[in-house]
């Protein structure tokens, strides 16, 4: 089409016809990003019922076998006669094994320093002799920290051992301050269930949305 021949009436015409083609498209665009954003708020909204629906009946599921154990955790006690520790507990019973409690993590008060100091000190001053340098490395790598900067609880029990083996004041006085700067942090209550099938083959359910696969 070459415009240079057309008259004025029909490059008006053209031009006309042209830009109501550039709205149309605008126009359309607008439509369809309107049309998108009404399909992700009805998805949004519609995940959030679902899915909080859900977890409220999750929850109700988590408080009633909480519940429900406390009258078996209390028997188990009479029975036994002992205390059950509440951090956690299985219980086995046809293939099915509920595992619950309540999760913890390690967590020290700032006088932990000053007991890690103290035992350092004492390390400075051992004799050098093959038992001291066994000593000195072992305990060393009981004060090394985790990536969070803690301590790992476990290793208390481990230098409580040294120290008493070595019966020294001072390293005595170093793992008795750490030990009271040891304080626990509970973080969250845990249920754990797992079954064998009839071939014998234990399968954990599900009770996390990412541990759940999902079907194609």
């Amino acid at each position: 089409m070459d415009i240079t021949k057309m008259t004025a009436a029909e490059r008006a015409a053209l031009k006309a016809q042209l830009e109501a083609q550039e709205r149309a498209e605008k126009q359309k665009r607008e439509d369809d990003v309107s049309a998108y954003k009404d399909l992700v708020a009805g998805f949004c909204h519609r995940t959030k019922d679902r899915l909080f629906a859900l977890s409220g009946q999750m929850r109700q599921h988590k408080d009633e076998v909480f519940a429900d154990v406390e009258s078996i955790i209390q028997l188990k006690e009479a029975l036994y006669n002992t205390k059950v520790d509440r951090h956690s507990n299985s219980f086995t019973a046809d293939g099915i094994t509920v595992s619950l409690g309540r999760r913890t993590n390690d967590g020290w008060d700032d006088t932990v320093e000053v007991g890690i100091s103290k035992v350092k000190e004492f390390l400075a001053g051992l004799a050098k002799d093959d038992n001291s340098a066994k000593l000195y490395t072992a305990v060393m790598q009981l004060l090394s920290k985790d990536r969070k900067g803690n301590l790992k609880a476990s290793a208390l029990l481990q230098l409580e051992k040294y120290a008493a083996q070595w019966k020294d004041p001072l390293f005595s006085e170093g793992v008795s301050i750490i030990r009271e700067a040891y304080t626990p942090v509970e973080t969250c209550d845990f249920i754990s269930v797992s079954y064998k099938d009839a071939e014998g083959k234990v399968h954990a359910i599900p009770l996390s949305l990412a541990a759940m696969t999902r079907e194609d």
